[in-house]
C-alpha cells in the first residue's frame, strides 16, 4: 500500500518537472510537497503501533488461516500490512489465504511481487508459488522448478524449499537428488521425511542404511497413530511402507489385514498388492531365487489387488522365465488371469504375444483388440495393437487408426524406443518412408532388436534410393546378428 504510495509520489513528481511549461510544475509542487507531508505524517502515526499489538494481529491471521477460514485471514492480514518484515508475512499469509478460496492466479499475482519467477526473491513465497503451480489441473513443471531453484538460491538453508526440491526430485525418481536434499535437512522429528529418506536410500544402493532410517520411521509412525484422528489412512500406510524396506514383508502385510474394517478399499488393496510386488522383486534378487515361490507371491498380490497392472504384468513377465511347456504356461496364466475384470485383458494380451511368436499375426491382432477394449489406455496393450494392426492390413483406414494410436502413446513419451519403433512400422506400411526412416533413426540408440531396427532401415533407405546408407545397415545388422535375441520389433 505504502509502497504503491511512494511509486505513485515519484511519478507525479517526475511528471511534472518534465513538463513542456516549467512554470506550472514549479506552481504545483507546494501544494504537493503537501500531500507528501500529509502521508508521511500517516506513516509515522501507524509506527506508533506497538510490535505487540502487530505480533497479536500476525497471530490472529495465522490462526483464521489454520482454521479454514481463509476471508478472515486474508482481512486480517491486510490489516497487517507495515514495513518490510510484516509486509512480508502478511502477503505470505493473504496469499494462502487467496489459494484457500480458490483464487489461485491472485495469489500468484501477489507472490510474485516478493519473488518473480526470473531471479531469486523471498525463499517462502518462491515455495508457496512452486507448490500451486505444481497443484494445479494442468502443473507448470518448469515454473515450479524455477521457483524452487530460485528459493535455494536465496535461502539455501530452508527447510521448506529443501523439502519441496526432495519431493519434487522423488516424484520423478531422481533418488540421489532427492537423498542430497534430504541430507540436509533435519529429518529426526518428521516420520513422513524419515521414510522419505528411507526409500531414496533404498533407490539409491544404501539398503542397510535405508532399513536404518525405515526403523526409525516406524516408530515415529507408531507414535504418530496413536494420538492421530485426521489422515489415519496415511499413517496406517506409511507403517506397512516401512515395514516393507524393513524387508519385513510378511509383517507387512499382516499389519494392513489387521487394520482393515470389513472389506478393503481399493487403497488398502493397492498398498497390499504393492507389498506382494516388492516382495517378489526383493527374492528375486537373492542369489538363487526360488521362480515358483517368486511367481507364488505375485499370485497372492493379484488376488488381493486384481486391479493392480504392474502386478500382472510381472507375473507375466516371470511367467515367460519359467522352463515349462508353452502349453503349459497357457494353462497357468489363465487359471491365474481367467476371473473377469482387469485380468482378463492381460490374458489377451498374453495370448496376442503367444500368437505374435507364433507368426500368427491375425489371431494376435484379434487379441490385442479385445485388450484394448477392455483395457483403453495401457501403453504397452495399445502398442502391440498398433504394430498388428502395421502388420496385416493394408486398409488405409486400419493404418490410419494405428497411427492414431501410436502418435498419443509418444506424445506421452517422446523418446520411447519401442513406441518409435512401432510409428516407423506403420509409416512404412504407409508408404511414407521418410518419417519411418526418422522414427526408426531416433529408436536405434535404445532399441532392444538392432538387429531387426538395421534390417528395416536397410529396407527402408533401399526405397528412398540411398544405397550407401542401405548398405551401412545391412552391415550393421550382421554384425549384430550374434548378439540378437530374436524377438520382434515392436511386440512386447
Amino acid at each position: 500500500m505504502i509502497e504503491d504510495f511512494m511509486h505513485e509520489t515519484r511519478y507525479r513528481i517526475a511528471a511534472m518537472l518534465d513538463q513542456r511549461k516549467p512554470l506550472d510544475g514549479v506552481l504545483g509542487l507546494p501544494a504537493f510537497f503537501a500531500l507528501i507531508l500529509l502521508a508521511f505524517m500517516f506513516i509515522n502515526s501507524r509506527d506508533d503501533v506497538s510490535s505487540e499489538s502487530l505480533e497479536q494481529l500476525e497471530r490472529e491471521a495465522q490462526s483464521q488461516l489454520d482454521k479454514g477460514h481463509f476471508v478472515e485471514a486474508r482481512i486480517a492480514a491486510m490489516r497487517l500490512m507495515q514495513d518490510g518484515v510484516q509486509n512480508s508475512k502478511a502477503i505470505l499469509i493473504e496469499a494462502k489465504a487467496l489459494r484457500g478460496m480458490g483464487r489461485e492466479i491472485e495469489a500468484l499475482r501477489l507472490l510474485s511481487r516478493m519473488a518473480p519467477i526470473d531471479r531469486p526473491g523471498h525463499a517462502p513465497a518462491h515455495v508457496i508459488q512452486a507448490t500451486i503451480l505444481l497443484a494445479q489441473k494442468t502443473c507448470d513443471i518448469q515454473a515450479a522448478r524455477q521457483h524452487i531453484d530460485n528459493a535455494l538460491l536465496s535461502d539455501p538453508s530452508s527447510q521448506d524449499a529443501l523439502e519441496l526440491a526432495a519431493r519434487f526430485a522423488a516424484a520423478g525418481r531422481d533418488w540421489k537428488i532427492a537423498l542430497s536434499y534430504l541430507n540436509k535437512m533435519e529429518t529426526h522429528k518428521r516420520a513422513d521425511l524419515l521414510l522419505m529418506k528411507a526409500t531414496a536410500l533404498q533407490f539409491s544402493g544404501h539398503e542397510e542404511e535405508a532399513v536404518k532410517f525405515a526403523l526409525q520411521a516406524e516408530t515415529a509412525l507408531r507414535l504418530m497413530q496413536e494420538t492421530v484422528t485426521a489422515n489415519g489412512n496415511e499413517v496406517r500406510f506409511s507403517i506397512a511402507a516401512s515395514l516393507s524396506l524393513q524387508r519385513k514383508f510378511g509383517a507387512a502385510v499382516q499389519w494392513m489385514l489387521s487394520t482393515v474394517n470389513g472389506n478393503p478399499t481399493k487403497e488398502e488393496r493397492q498398498v497390499i498388492g504393492g507389498i506382494y510386488l516388492s516382495w517378489s522383486r526383493h527374492l528375486k534378487e537373492q542369489a538363487s531365487p526360488d521362480r515358483m515361490e517368486v511367481l507364488h507371491l505375485l499370485e497372492q498380490g493379484i488376488q488381493a489387488s486384481p486391479e493392480s497392472q504392474d502386478l500382472i504384468m510381472a507375473f507375466l513377465s516371470d511367467c515367460e522365465e519359467l522352463t515349462s511347456t508353452p502349453a503349459d504356461r497357457q494353462r497357468y496364466v489363465e487359471k491365474i488371469l481367467g476371473n473377469g475384470g482387469i485380468s482378463t485383458s492381460f490374458l489377451h494380451y498374453y495370448l496376442g504375444v503367444q500368437d505374435w511368436k507364433q507368426g500368427n499375426r491375425e489371431a494376435a491382432k484379434s487379441h490385442f483388440e479385445l485388450a484394448s477394449s477392455l483395457n483403453p489406455g495401457f501403453k504397452v496393450i495399445g502398442n502391440n495393437l498398433a504394430m498388428a494392426i502395421a502388420s496385416v492390413s493394408t486398409d488405409r483406414a486400419d493404418l490410419e487408426k494405428a497411427l492414431a494410436i501410436i502418435n498419443e502413446l509418444i506424445q506421452q513419451e517422446p523418446e520411447n524406443p519401442f513406441f518409435l519403433d512401432t510409428r516407423g512400422h506403420v509409416h512404412a506400411k504407409m508408404g511414407q518412408f521418410k518419417e519411418a526412416v526418422r522414427d526408426i533413426e531416433r529408436s536405434l540408440p535404445n532399441a532392444r532388436d538392432k538387429n531387426s531396427s538395421h534390417v528395416k532401415l536397410a529396407d527402408l533407405y533401399e526405397r528412398l534410393g540411398m544405397i550407401d546408407l542401405a548398405s551401412e545397415h545391412r552391415s550393421a545388422s550382421l554384425a549384430h546378428m550374434a548378439a540378437a535375441t530374436g524377438a520382434n520389433p515392436g511386440v512386447r
